[in-house]
């Protein structure tokens, strides 16, 4: 897929209705297993420690509502707590929570999208949208790393769910 045609998308799926407005990063990449399989990592917040280079700690339930509690290590960075509040989660479709801070100058909405190509293929779109007052200084200081961040976690992703699609262990 071209830069051109993923950052289209990208804008698309940040302006859905409901979203944050606000300066976006992101990646999409493909994946060879079924939607299904790869919704099961997606869901599996608490297990996204055990796979998952950007979190490294991570606490709770993908339920609308929910509290997650996390703890990230974007690139060259030492590890920082935050929570979240999930948005939405719907099966085999998309999860979406919010972070907020600094009484709500930064705001950060996350949003991983399952598209199925397939019955064994699917399209998975990582994306962070950064507003509130300092949001587009959170994205002009860390959006690159946020970014490379997203494309690793899409990475593990892919490999994890295809090793099990494909019977081999972890």
């Amino acid at each position: 897929m071209s830069e051109a045609v993923a950052r289209a998308e990208m804008a698309e799926a940040g302006e859905r209705e409901g979203r944050m407005r606000g300066r976006s990063v992101g990646h999409r990449i493909e994946i060879d297993a079924p939607p299904e399989l790869v919704w099961d990592f997606i869901a599996d917040f608490e297990g996204w420690q055990g796979w998952n280079p950007l979190y490294v700690e991570t606490r709770g339930r993908a339920e609308p509502g929910a509290t997650l509690h996390f703890q990230v290590r974007l690139p060259g960075m030492k590890p920082q707590r935050a929570r979240a509040r999930v948005l939405a989660c719907e099966p085999e479709q998309r999860l979406e929570y919010l972070v907020s801070g600094l009484g709500g100058l930064v705001r950060t909405q996350r949003v991983v999208a399952l598209e199925e190509l397939s019955p064994t293929r699917c399209a998975v779109l990582n994306l962070e949208i950064m507003g509130g007052l300092l949001g587009g200084v959170l994205s002009r200081m860390l959006g690159e790393k946020v970014g490379q961040a997203l494309e690793g976690m899409n990475a593990a992703l892919r490999t994890i769910a295809e090793r099990k699609w494909r019977g081999q262990s972890g």
